[in-house]
This record gives structure tokens, C-alpha cells and sequence, in this order.
């Protein structure tokens, strides 16, 4: 079956398949690929509490890349409301306080996540940053009170040193939900 073919053909075959594959992860993949050969570069901005020597490896490296969520769902988002809608009333009734809690603290966390994946500049800001985090959590503070609140400090923690290299400090997170409050 393959007797007719010369060594340049058969050559000729595999830098084209060769081709068709870089094809195909460039555009699989060309978004994170263009990103990292921008980044090469530039130099590294250290916010505040994080380690001063350059040769320090950061915390981040030992987070896990990010999964897609079933959130990400073109039919999830649709039930996606924006920030400025008038629709942020909170009602919690008893029969379904637990689940009405949860939803919306999943709501917080894709909020969050949607800012902190779409910051504008890189390195990241860390006013840009916090201010971004400020506008999200200081509308709900009906978690203060809750296990939610530890539990959405966590993810902010994490993710803002993770995906921004930013640290961020325990004053940090408690003026980002009494942001609200103070500005009353």
C-alpha cells in the first residue's frame, strides 16, 4: 500500500501533519500561548506582605490550574444577572435559607473569579484589584455572620494569589466587606 511513495513524499507528509497539528494548538491554545510570550519580559510587581527576593518562588505555584465548572455552561450564564441590576434584594425565607445561601455565595465566588480572570492590566494592580473585590463582596454582607464568609475569604485569598501574585492581608479582606458600610 505504501510502496509507491518516495522518501520525499513521505517527508513532504510528515511536515505537513506536523503543520496541521501546530495549526490546531495554536488555536486551541493561542490565547494562554500569546500571553506567555508577552509576559517573558516583563518584570514582576511584588505587592505588599509577598517575599522581596526575586529568586523566591511564589506560593502560587503549588495552587492547582483551574477546572472548568459546569457554571461555565452557555445555559448557566444566562441566568447570569449583571452587577447593576435592581434585582439584588435578598429575601431569605426558612424553608429555604440553606439553599438560597449557597446559591448566592456560588454567586459570589463566579463573580470574583469572572474579576480576577478578566484584570486588566498584568501584573495586576493591587488597588485595581481590591477595589474590584470591594464593589463585589461589600453587597453581600448578609455572609458575615455566616461559614460562607470564611469560606469566600478563602477562595479570594487564593485566587488573588494565584492568578494576580498579590497577597492579601487579614485587614485586607475585612475592609473589602466593610467597605459598604464605611462609605454609608
Amino acid at each position: 500500500m505504501f510502496y509507491n511513495f518516495s522518501l520525499h513524499g513521505l517527508i513532504f507528509g510528515l511536515v505537513g501533519a506536523l503543520l496541521l497539528y501546530l495549526i490546531i494548538v495554536g488555536i486551541a491554545y493561542g490565547k494562554k500561548l500569546f500571553n506567555w510570550g508577552r509576559l517573558i519580559g516583563q518584570p514582576m510587581v511584588q505587592a505588599a506582605g509577598s517575599p522581596a527576593s526575586a529568586g523566591a518562588k511564589s506560593r502560587s505555584d503549588h495552587f492547582p490550574p483551574l477546572i472548568d465548572k459546569p457554571a461555565d455552561h452557555p445555559a448557566e450564564q444566562a441566568l447570569y444577572q449583571e452587577a447593576g441590576d435592581p434585582d439584588t434584594f435578598f429575601e431569605i425565607t426558612d424553608d429555604e435559607g440553606g439553599t438560597t445561601l449557597l446559591k448566592e455565595a456560588e454567586h459570589v465566588v463566579e463573580e470574583i473569579q469572572y474579576v480576577v480572570n478578566n484584570i486588566a492590566s498584568y501584573p495586576a494592580n493591587p488597588d485595581e484589584v481590591c477595589s474590584k473585590m470591594r464593589a463585589i463582596v461589600s453587597r453581600y454582607r448578609l455572609f458575615m455572620e455566616t461559614d460562607y464568609y470564611d469560606a469566600i475569604n478563602n477562595f479570594i485569598v487564593v485566587t488573588v494569589e494565584r492568578d494576580c501574585d498579590l497577597t492579601l492581608t487579614e485587614e485586607d479582606l475585612i475592609s473589602l466587606w466593610h467597605a459598604g458600610a464605611q462609605a454609608a
